[in-house]
């Protein structure tokens, strides 16, 4: 499985991966792809969270929290205190609105991620060149015309067949949900995909590589909301036969807001002047390739 080869048996992300995908019964074998990825650095990537941001979240958020929502949260304060877990106001509201507000569910989430080095990846070597080949990236200032949700757009077909591309797609999916969710409202509004098919051959599909990114998109690695998939230009094989075989193991929820869609189409799902955020290399878009801040 990914991050298991040639990682030390301490290496964070290692044991951070294991343990949530063993929670979902992917498990070590018939692997056609491993990571051979150095960790030399790996601790590099991973800060500690500075206990000094707790309380500051609430003075940032976007509206008054209700009743319910304020008692999930004093509840998961004094659960904290209680286990001796240091976690930030804004992480906490995190894990509380991804759990819809559910107290139980909330406080079982962050006594499981309490030590989850995907909460805390940095912009270092091997995530940074990822977004340098452009397999992923987010497309700041687009959102969607429901939820209002900010946008990642993948090209799948830009991965190497020969290469380990999934470790570091996960890790780029994961540093841009943690990015995408530093404030209540970004929380609330969560994440939209854009998957562009275009040039995606029967050689880039590794069936366990994309059951574990499907995973990952239901926030498993990290609790960020994506409320909408919208895969474009897929070919016929895929749809047919690949997708018809992976949505029976998902939820029904995320199976009704994963959409195939022409590329003339994204507007019923995209913000008005959607082309102007979209990279030019997909039809209607005219934004340039330049990814700013990434």
């Amino acid at each position: 499985m990914l991050f298991t080869i040639n990682r030390s048996n301490d290496c964070p992300y290692k044991m951070s991966f294991n343990r949530l995908m063993k929670k979902y019964k992917l498990v070590d074998q018939q692997v056609k792809r491993l990571s051979n990825g150095s960790d030399t650095n790996e601790d590099s990537s991973v800060i500690t969270e500075d206990s000094s941001s707790i309380g500051e979240f609430s003075a940032t958020s976007s509206r008054l929290l209700n009743v319910g929502e304020e008692d999930c949260m004093a509840g998961l304060r004094q659960y904290i205190a209680e286990e001796g877990i240091q976690m930030s106001e804004q992480r906490l509201f995190r894990f509380a609105n991804f759990h819809h507000f559910d107290l139980e569910k909330a406080k079982d989430a962050v006594d499981e991620n309490r030590n989850n080095a995907f909460l805390d990846l940095e912009m270092h070597g091997e995530l940074r060149g990822q977004f340098v080949n452009k397999m992923l990236f987010p497309l700041p200032g687009l959102r969607t015309k429901k939820n209002n949700s900010q946008v990642i757009y993948t090209r799948p077909s830009r991965g190497n067949p020969e290469d380990d591309n999934m470790t570091n797609i996960l890790q780029s999916l994961c540093y841009v949900m943690n990015d995408f969710s530093q404030t209540e409202q970004q929380c609330r509004d969560g994440i939209a995909l854009v998957s562009n098919l275009e040039g995606f051959k029967h050689e880039h599909f590794d069936e366990l590589e994309w059951r574990q990114f499907s995973i990952a998109l239901q926030g498993t690695l990290v609790p960020t909301k994506v409320n909408s998939v919208l895969i474009v230009n897929a070919p016929s094989w895929f749809k047919q036969d690949v997708f018809k075989k992976m949505r029976s193991s998902m939820p029904a929820k995320f199976r009704r807001n994963i959409h195939f869609v022409s590329s003339d189409k994204l507007g019923d799902y995209l913000m008005e002047d959607y082309r102007a955020y979209l990279p030019h290399e997909i039809a209607h878009g005219y934004r340039s390739d330049s990814l700013g801040d990434y």
